[in-house]
Protein backbone atom coordinates (compact mmCIF):
# COMPACT_ATOMS: atom_id res chain seq x y z
CA UNK A 1 0.00 0.00 0.00
CA UNK A 2 1.33 3.44 -0.97
CA UNK A 3 2.12 6.02 1.71
CA UNK A 4 -0.69 8.28 0.45
CA UNK A 5 -3.18 5.39 0.69
CA UNK A 6 -2.10 4.74 4.29
CA UNK A 7 -2.57 8.44 5.15
CA UNK A 8 -6.00 8.42 3.48
CA UNK A 9 -7.06 5.40 5.53
CA UNK A 10 -5.83 7.06 8.73
CA UNK A 11 -7.85 10.20 7.98
CA UNK A 12 -10.98 8.19 7.21
CA UNK A 13 -10.59 6.33 10.50
CA UNK A 14 -10.35 9.70 12.29
CA UNK A 15 -13.65 10.77 10.72
CA UNK A 16 -12.38 12.95 7.87
CA UNK A 17 -14.52 13.04 4.72
CA UNK A 18 -13.00 12.18 1.35
CA UNK A 19 -14.40 14.00 -1.67
CA UNK A 20 -13.59 14.53 -5.32
CA UNK A 21 -14.15 18.12 -6.42
CA UNK A 22 -13.71 20.02 -9.64
CA UNK A 23 -13.40 23.76 -10.09
CA UNK A 24 -13.86 25.63 -13.35
CA UNK A 25 -12.94 29.16 -14.15
CA UNK A 26 -13.93 31.06 -17.28
CA UNK A 27 -12.64 34.43 -18.40
CA UNK A 28 -12.40 36.48 -21.58
CA UNK A 29 -8.59 36.32 -21.49
CA UNK A 30 -6.53 33.14 -21.16
CA UNK A 31 -4.04 34.60 -18.68
CA UNK A 32 -6.85 35.95 -16.49
CA UNK A 33 -8.49 32.51 -16.31
CA UNK A 34 -5.20 30.82 -15.47
CA UNK A 35 -4.22 33.32 -12.77
CA UNK A 36 -7.70 33.37 -11.21
CA UNK A 37 -7.74 29.58 -10.91
CA UNK A 38 -4.22 29.55 -9.47
CA UNK A 39 -5.18 32.08 -6.77
CA UNK A 40 -8.46 30.28 -6.03
CA UNK A 41 -6.76 26.89 -5.57
CA UNK A 42 -4.08 28.52 -3.42
CA UNK A 43 -6.75 29.79 -1.04
CA UNK A 44 -8.29 26.32 -0.80
CA UNK A 45 -4.89 24.82 0.00
CA UNK A 46 -4.45 27.28 2.87
CA UNK A 47 -7.55 25.94 4.67
CA UNK A 48 -6.39 24.03 7.74
CA UNK A 49 -9.53 21.86 7.83
CA UNK A 50 -8.82 20.55 4.31
CA UNK A 51 -6.08 18.26 3.02
CA UNK A 52 -5.37 17.85 -0.69
CA UNK A 53 -4.27 14.42 -1.93
CA UNK A 54 -4.54 14.46 -5.71
CA UNK A 55 -4.69 17.29 -8.21
CA UNK A 56 -4.97 17.71 -11.93
CA UNK A 57 -5.29 20.92 -13.94
CA UNK A 58 -6.39 20.87 -17.56
CA UNK A 59 -4.96 23.04 -20.26
CA UNK A 60 -6.91 26.21 -20.90
CA UNK A 61 -9.27 25.95 -23.85
CA UNK A 62 -11.54 28.30 -25.72
CA UNK A 63 -15.27 27.70 -25.28
CA UNK A 64 -18.40 29.40 -26.55
CA UNK A 65 -19.63 32.15 -24.22
CA UNK A 66 -23.21 31.88 -22.93
CA UNK A 67 -25.82 33.73 -24.98
CA UNK A 68 -26.28 36.51 -22.40
CA UNK A 69 -22.65 37.58 -22.95
CA UNK A 70 -23.07 37.78 -26.75
CA UNK A 71 -25.00 41.06 -26.39
CA UNK A 72 -21.86 42.52 -24.73
CA UNK A 73 -19.67 41.40 -27.60
CA UNK A 74 -18.20 38.38 -25.81
CA UNK A 75 -18.42 35.34 -28.07
CA UNK A 76 -15.61 33.18 -26.63
CA UNK A 77 -14.23 32.51 -23.16
CA UNK A 78 -11.19 30.70 -21.85
CA UNK A 79 -11.99 27.77 -19.56
CA UNK A 80 -9.70 25.87 -17.24
CA UNK A 81 -10.51 23.01 -14.87
CA UNK A 82 -8.81 21.85 -11.69
CA UNK A 83 -9.84 18.61 -10.02
CA UNK A 84 -8.78 17.47 -6.57
CA UNK A 85 -9.30 14.69 -4.09
CA UNK A 86 -9.66 16.41 -0.76
CA UNK A 87 -10.21 15.38 2.81
CA UNK A 88 -12.37 17.63 4.98
CA UNK A 89 -12.02 17.43 8.75
CA UNK A 90 -15.80 17.27 9.23
CA UNK A 91 -19.14 18.06 7.61
CA UNK A 92 -18.91 21.73 8.55
CA UNK A 93 -15.48 22.05 6.87
CA UNK A 94 -16.84 20.39 3.73
CA UNK A 95 -19.90 22.65 3.61
CA UNK A 96 -17.73 25.72 4.21
CA UNK A 97 -15.48 24.66 1.31
CA UNK A 98 -18.52 24.38 -0.97
CA UNK A 99 -19.96 27.73 0.18
CA UNK A 100 -16.69 29.66 0.04
CA UNK A 101 -15.07 28.12 -3.05
CA UNK A 102 -18.00 26.91 -5.20
CA UNK A 103 -16.85 23.71 -6.84
CA UNK A 104 -18.57 22.93 -10.13
CA UNK A 105 -19.03 19.32 -9.02
CA UNK A 106 -18.48 17.27 -5.88
CA UNK A 107 -18.65 13.56 -5.12
CA UNK A 108 -18.35 12.20 -1.58
CA UNK A 109 -16.05 9.17 -1.72
CA UNK A 110 -15.98 8.17 1.93
CA UNK A 111 -16.66 7.21 4.57
CA UNK A 112 -19.68 5.04 3.83
CA UNK A 113 -21.59 6.49 6.79
CA UNK A 114 -21.31 9.81 8.66
CA UNK A 115 -22.62 10.40 12.16
CA UNK A 116 -23.08 14.02 13.21
CA UNK A 117 -23.19 15.57 16.62
CA UNK A 118 -25.93 18.15 17.00
CA UNK A 119 -23.35 20.96 17.33
CA UNK A 120 -21.71 19.96 14.03
CA UNK A 121 -25.01 20.05 12.20
CA UNK A 122 -25.88 23.36 13.86
CA UNK A 123 -22.58 24.88 12.73
CA UNK A 124 -23.01 23.65 9.17
CA UNK A 125 -26.56 24.97 8.91
CA UNK A 126 -25.51 28.31 10.43
CA UNK A 127 -22.85 28.61 7.71
CA UNK A 128 -25.45 28.04 4.98
CA UNK A 129 -27.86 30.50 6.60
CA UNK A 130 -25.11 33.12 6.93
CA UNK A 131 -24.29 32.83 3.23
CA UNK A 132 -27.96 33.22 2.27
CA UNK A 133 -28.14 36.43 4.32
CA UNK A 134 -24.96 37.76 2.71
CA UNK A 135 -26.45 37.23 -0.76
CA UNK A 136 -29.70 38.89 0.27
CA UNK A 137 -27.85 41.88 1.79
CA UNK A 138 -25.81 42.27 -1.40
CA UNK A 139 -29.02 42.33 -3.46
CA UNK A 140 -28.08 39.26 -5.49
CA UNK A 141 -30.40 36.72 -3.99
CA UNK A 142 -31.91 35.38 -0.84
CA UNK A 143 -35.04 33.62 0.22
CA UNK A 144 -38.37 34.50 -1.35
CA UNK A 145 -41.13 34.59 1.22
CA UNK A 146 -44.68 33.99 0.06
CA UNK A 147 -47.61 35.78 1.64
CA UNK A 148 -49.85 32.81 0.84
Amino acid sequence: MKESEIKEQELLQKGWIKAWVIFEVQAAAKDVAEEALKVHIGKIKSEKALKIFEENTTESKEVDAPAQLHQHGVKKLWSRLHEMVIFAKDVEALINMVINYGPSAIEIMGPEKITLKMGELQGALASVSDMMHKYAAAGVGGMLISGK
